[in-house]
C-alpha cells in the first residue's frame, strides 16, 4: 500500500465528517466512532503478524441509522513481506430482527466486503466478503459467528475462514469480568495447511480502559515460522491487551479511578510519520495511539505508540512511555494570561531494535496571550542517543484558530533545532499546515521541510495527512 491509498481512506471518512455539529458527534443519522488498543501480540487468526512483538491499533468508523457503515482499521505490522503497517478498510450492512416474532430475542446480522493493504508490500493485499450474525439469548450473554470468504489469497485462490466466538459478562457482585471463547477453522485453500485457531481469556474496564488477558493457540504445524525470534508464529501465547472506544463503556467508566485523576486515549492515522522533520515509517503511512491518566495535581504518566519503519532496522512499532508535570501559573499576576509549565521524562523503545532506544528529559513552556492564539516551546535534552552523546532538540510551535464566520480553520507553524552530538549533522526543521475539528475528530493537513544535508530522502519535503482524535 502506499501514501495515496491511505490518503484516499482519510478522505473517504473525513468528507463524511465535515458537517458533524452536534455534541454526541451524530449527524444526519450518521454516527462517527473510535478506538485504539496496545497489545503484546498481533494474532490474526491464531497467528502472529508481529513476529511475536507488540503492536498498536486503531479504527475509524461512520455508521448510519439505516445499517449501512465504512471503517478503515491499522495495526502496525512485522511479517515475511517487509510490511511494518496494515490497513484494513471495510464497508457494510447491519441490522437486527427477530423474524416477525418467530425468536424470543433479536438476532443481529452482517454483510461486508474487506480490504486488506500492507505497507511497501501491495502484492500482499487480499480482498474478503464476509458474512455473520450475533446474538443475546440472556442478559450479559453474547454469541456471535462470522464466514470470510477471500476473493483473492496469495493472488492465487480464495480462502475460507469460519469464526464463532462467546462471551459472558459476570454481575458487577462478581467483578462484572467478562469471560470470552473463540474457534476458528481457516481453509487457506493455497496450498497451505488448513488449522484451527482457538482463544480463551478474560476482560475487565478498570478506570476508562478495557483489559483483556487472553491464552491464544492453534494445531498448525508450525509452517508459520519466525521471522527472527526463534520462536514459531503459531504457537501457544498469553497475550495482553489495554483498548478504549470513542463513547464505548470503558471511556465511560473513568470514575472507578481515584478521586483527582482522569484516564484518556487517542489515535491517528496519518500518510507519514514525521518525527522532528525526518520520515520514521519509510516515506509510507502509519497507525498512532496514546494512554494518559493525569492527577488534578499535575502530575501525569502515559503511552504513546506508532508503526514504524526505520531504514537500516527491523522494527515495527515505536513505543514511547512518559510522566511529568504540567500546571498553569500567572507568577502572582504578574502576568495578564495564563503560563502552562510542563517538566518530564521520556523513554523511546523500538521493538526487535534496543540499540535505537535511549531517554530524553523535556521541559516546555505554552501561554495564550489572546483568544485562540497558543505559543509553546519545548526542549529536549537527550540522556542517551544512538548510545553515545547526548543530543538536544528546541521546538517552537504557534497556532491560531480563526472565528467560527471563518471556519475555524486553525493555522499552525512549526520550527525545531536538532544538535544531535552523535556524529550527525545537526539541522533545521519546520512544519505549515491547517487543521479543523469535525466533531470529535480532526484532520490536519501540513507541509514538512528539513534543512538536513542527509542524503536519504527520509528528511525531503513531505505534506502529510492526519485524521485523530482524543477521548
Amino acid at each position: 500500500m502506499n501514501t495515496i491509498k491511505a490518503t484516499i481512506a482519510i478522505t473517504i471518512l473525513t468528507t463524511s465528517l465535515t458537517s458533524v455539529a452536534d455534541e454526541d458527534n451524530s449527524f444526519y443519522g450518521f454516527t462517527p466512532s473510535a478506538s485504539v488498543a496496545l497489545t503484546t501480540d498481533y494474532i490474526w487468526r491464531g497467528v502472529s503478524q508481529t513476529n511475536n512483538e507488540p503492536a498498536i491499533q486503531g479504527a475509524f468508523d461512520l455508521s448510519h441509522e439505516t445499517g449501512l457503515y465504512v471503517g478503515a482499521w491499522a495495526s502496525s505490522y512485522e511479517f515475511a513481506n517487509n510490511a511494518t503497517m496494515e490497513l484494513d478498510v471495510y464497508g457494510g450492512f447491519t441490522n437486527e430482527t427477530n423474524f416477525a416474532g418467530l425468536l424470543p430475542f433479536d438476532l443481529t446480522y452482517d454483510l461486508g466486503i474487506l480490504r486488506y493493504e500492507y505497507t511497501s508490500a501491495s502484492d500482499a493485499g487480499f480482498t474478503e466478503l464476509y458474512f455473520g450474525g450475533s446474538t443475546s439469548p440472556i442478559k450479559n450473554l453474547n454469541i456471535s459467528t462470522y464466514y470470510y470468504y477471500g476473493l483473492k489469497i496469495d493472488h492465487t485462490h480464495p480462502g475460507e475462514y469460519t469464526d464463532m466466538s462467546v462471551d459472558y459478562t459476570l454481575p458487577d457482585s462478581l467483578g462484572g469480568i467478562t469471560i470470552l471463547g473463540h474457534a476458528g477453522f481457516y481453509n487457506q485453500k493455497a496450498g497451505l495447511d488448513n488449522y484451527w485457531d482457538w482463544k480463551v481469556g478474560v476482560a475487565k474496564d478498570i478506570g476508562g480502559f478495557n483489559f483483556e488477558v487472553a491464552y491464544v493457540d492453534t494445531d498448525g504445524s508450525g509452517a508459520n515460522a519466525s521471522g527472527g525470534t526463534g520462536r514459531p508464529l503459531d504457537d501457544a501465547r498469553v497475550v495482553a491487551t489495554i483498548s478504549r472506544e470513542l463513547g464505548g463503556s470503558s471511556a465511560s467508566s473513568s470514575s472507578m479511578l481515584p478521586e483527582g485523576f482522569e484516564s484518556s486515549a487517542s489515535v491517528a492515522l496519518t500518510t507519514d510519520y514525521i518525527w522532528r522533520g525526518v520520515s520514521q515509517t519509510n516515506n509510507d503511512p502509519a497507525i498512532q495511539g496514546s494512554f494518559d491518566i493525569a492527577h488534578k495535581s499535575g502530575a501525569y504518566i502515559g503511552l504513546w505508540g506508532s508503526s514504524f519503519n526505520g531504514s537500516e532496522n527491523a522494527s515495527s512499532m515505536e513505543l514511547d512511555v512518559y510522566a511529568g508535570f504540567s500546571r498553569e501559573t500567572t507568577f502572582g499576576d504578574l502576568i495578564p494570561f495564563g503560563l502552562t509549565y510542563d517538566l518530564g521524562v521520556l523513554r523511546y523503545e523500538y521493538t526487535a531494535e534496543s540499540a535505537l532506544n535511549f531517554t530524553e528529559l523535556y521541559f516546555g513552556a505554552s501561554i495564550e496571550p489572546v483568544k485562540n492564539l497558543n505559543i509553546s516551546t519545548y526542549y529536549y535534552y537527550g540522556l542517551k542517543v544512538e548510545h553515545t552523546h547526548p543530543g538536544e532538540y528546541t521546538d517552537m510551535s504557534v497556532d491560531y484558530t480563526l472565528p467560527e464566520q471563518l471556519g475555524s480553520i486553525k493555522v499552525l507553524a512549526h520550527a525545531g533545532y536538532y544538535n544531535q552530538k552523535a556524529g550527525a549533522d545537526d539541522y533545521w526543521d519546520w512544519k505549515a499546515g491547517v487543521a479543523r475539528d469535525f466533531g470529535a475528530f480532526n484532520v490536519e493537513v501540513a507541509y514538512t521541510e528539513t534543512d538536513n544535508a542527509n542524503d536519504s530522502n527520509l528528511s525531503d519535503s513531505h505534506v502529510v495527512a492526519t485524521l485523530s482524535t482524543t477521548f
